[in-house]
C-alpha cells in the first residue's frame, strides 16, 4: 500500500471508497499532493489492516465511477434511515456491497500493458480453449477492445487465387442451368 501512496496519480487525485462488511460506508476524493490527505490515507490503510470486524477499502476505477457510488451510498443512506426495503432490490440494511463490483478495484492496483508472452497465451487460449472474447477479457483484466485487436493479429491473411490461364477466347462456357429463359420475342432457348 505505501506503493500506491508514494506514487500520485494524475493530478494526485484519487478516490476511495470505505466499506464494513457487505455495506457501503463511505467515498472521498483524496489530493495526494497534500500532506493532510497523504496522512489521512495512510491512517485509513492502518486501520484497515489491523481492523478485525471487517472494514475494508477499495479505489474507484475513475471520476464517473466516484459520482454514481457517492449516488448509491446516498440511496444506501437514506434506505437505512427510512426503514424501507424492496425485496427485489434491497436487502435489510440498505444496498449491497455487490453493487459497487464494476466501480472499484484494489488499492493501488494499476494494470499494466500486456507483454508478448501474454498475448501469445491470449491467443492460444482463444484458439485452442475456444474461449469468448468476453471470458478473457475477465482474465486477463483487459477490454474486450484490446482483446479483439490482439486477436486481430492471429488471423492468416487470404491471398487473392491465381489468375487463371486463358488461351485464346474461345473458353469454354459453363453448362446450362437446365431452366426455361424467356427470350424478347417469347421464343424458348
Amino acid at each position: 500500500m505505501n506503493n500506491f501512496i508514494k506514487m500520485p496519480k494524475k493530478r494526485g487525485l484519487c478516490w476511495i471508497l470505505v466499506f464494513r462488511g457487505d455495506y457501503p460506508f463511505q467515498a472521498q476524493e483524496l489530493n495526494l499532493h497534500k500532506p493532510s490527505d497523504r496522512e489521512y490515507l495512510e491512517d485509513l490503510i492502518e486501520f484497515v489492516r489491523r481492523d478485525s470486524k471487517g472494514w475494508g477499502i477499495a479505489q474507484f476505477r475513475d471520476y464517473k465511477c466516484y459520482q454514481k457510488g457517492c449516488r448509491l451510498i446516498g440511496q444506501h443512506w437514506q434506505l437505512k434511515r427510512d426503514g424501507a426495503t424492496d425485496p427485489l432490490v434491497y436487502y435489510k440494511g440498505g444496498i449491497l456491497i455487490g453493487k459497487f463490483q464494476k466501480l472499484v478495484k484494489q488499492l493501488g492496483y494499476e494494470r499494466e500493458p500486456l507483454s508478448e508472452s501474454q498475448k501469445t497465451a491470449i491467443r492460444e487460449e482463444h484458439k485452442f480453449s475456444g474461449y469468448r472474447v468476453t471470458k478473457l477479457a475477465e482474465d486477463w483484466d483487459v477490454s474486450e477492445s484490446h482483446i479483439r485487436t490482439i486477436l486481430k493479429g492471429d488471423n492468416t491473411p487470404v491471398y487473392p487465387s491465381k489468375p487463371s490461364t486463358k488461351i485464346g477466347t474461345s473458353d469454354v462456357e459453363p453448362p446450362g442451368t437446365g431452366r426455361v429463359v424467356l427470350r424478347c420475342h417469347g421464343g424458348s432457348r
